[in-house]
């Protein structure tokens, strides 16, 4: 698991979260979350109980129309019971050009008004949870 600066980084750089300093005091993370049969993500992580990012792979432009929907219906629902300000579901890929688009596009439609929902799209390298066999 990576160290609470690591975390801090990614969230700050990556996703660029513009989270005050005191947010990063508590840091709650869950590594290998199965949300159902065949979905399992890197890692669910809640910042000073305040942002809840999941940290997911991307696959292929099918899996994203079939697991997008799981995947933001889990966050809005654990946002909401948890009482935390946003989510950000970071999706992982090769080449996130290749899926951009259409997830974003997908989003953008599940999402409707909920401004507190965030969709990224980051290459495996900017993974902080990847595995060792992950490339």
């Amino acid at each position: 698991m990576p160290d609470p600066s690591e975390i801090e980084r990614f969230v700050r750089q990556t996703l660029g979260c513009t989270c005050p300093d005191e947010v990063f005091r508590s840091i709650d993370v869950r590594e290998k979350v199965s949300l159902n049969s065949f979905l399992t993500l890197h890692a669910a992580i809640i910042v000073g109980n305040r942002l809840l990012i999941y940290i997911a792979d991307a696959g292929t432009v099918g899996c994203i129309e079939e697991h997008l929907p799981v995947l933001l219906a889990a966050g809005r629902k654990e946002r909401d019971e948890k009482g935390l300000n946003r989510f950000r579901l970071v999706l992982v890929a090769d080449e996130p050009e290749s899926i951009q688009r259409i997830a974003e596009q997908q989003f953008g439609e599940l999402r409707g008004k909920d401004e507190k929902l965030h969709l990224h799209v980051i290459r495996g390298k900017d993974n902080p949870f990847a595995t060792e066999s992950a490339t």
